[in-house]
């Protein structure tokens, strides 16, 4: 039996879904410079290839890449020579290379945050979160300085104090950098490591 509060929720479920879903697409980091420079090396040897054959069609070839040469290299060449199959294996890494990077993520430069609408999307910089989190870590009292440092969804942070005794301050720091990621509400939970070093004043 369906009630009327599950009915009325699942619009603003899937509106909590869709947002999320613009979110992590706006903020996810793209590979750019390899698309762009296998861009590049396809349209130059595209515009070198379309230059030899409309110079030779016109009875004066360019003459840029050896033909003749490659021509007398491939029709005495078969498959099973190692030159052949080093070519290929070169080729083959090659176009496996080019597909990993195309699939792994870039390293993302926002971190983004939660906002119920899929009109509104809302990302924090790694050095804007590392403030966030840093200021949240100095409010502490006993904290006189906090590094923080950001890779994925983990965030360490290095704290220094004077206080002999810090056995409870890693848990109040940590509680106090939960607090204010929970104010900030970024999409992906973050995983919070803290070191507290003790330094004479």
């Amino acid at each position: 039996m369906t009630t009327v509060e599950e009915v009325l929720g699942r619009p603003v479920q899937e509106v909590d879904r869709r947002a999320k879903r613009v979110a992590v697409h706006t903020f996810r980091p793209r590979r750019s410079w390899p698309a762009v420079i296998t861009g590049l090396v396809i349209l130059a040897v595209a515009v070198i290839a379309a230059a030899e054959v409309i110079a030779a069609l016109a009875g004066n070839p360019l003459r840029l890449i050896p033909v003749g040469p490659a021509t007398d290299y491939a029709t005495t060449t078969t498959w099973s020579e190692p030159s052949v199959l080093i070519a290929s294996a070169v080729l083959a890494l090659i176009g496996t290379a080019l597909i990993v990077v195309a699939l792994v993520p870039g390293r993302g430069r926002w971190t983004a945050l939660r906002t119920d609408d899929p009109a509104f999307v809302v990302g924090l910089t790694r050095p804007a979160l590392r403030r966030a989190v840093s200021a949240a870590a100095q409010e502490i009292s006993g904290v006189e300085h906090a590094h923080v440092t950001v890779r994925g969804n983990r965030l360490r942070i290095h704290v220094r104090t004077g206080m002999r005794d810090a056995r409870g301050l890693p848990t109040q720091v940590t509680r106090s950098v939960e607090h204010r990621l929970a104010e900030l509400a970024p999409l992906r939970s973050m995983r919070i490591t803290t070191h507290v070093r003790y330094t004479e004043g």
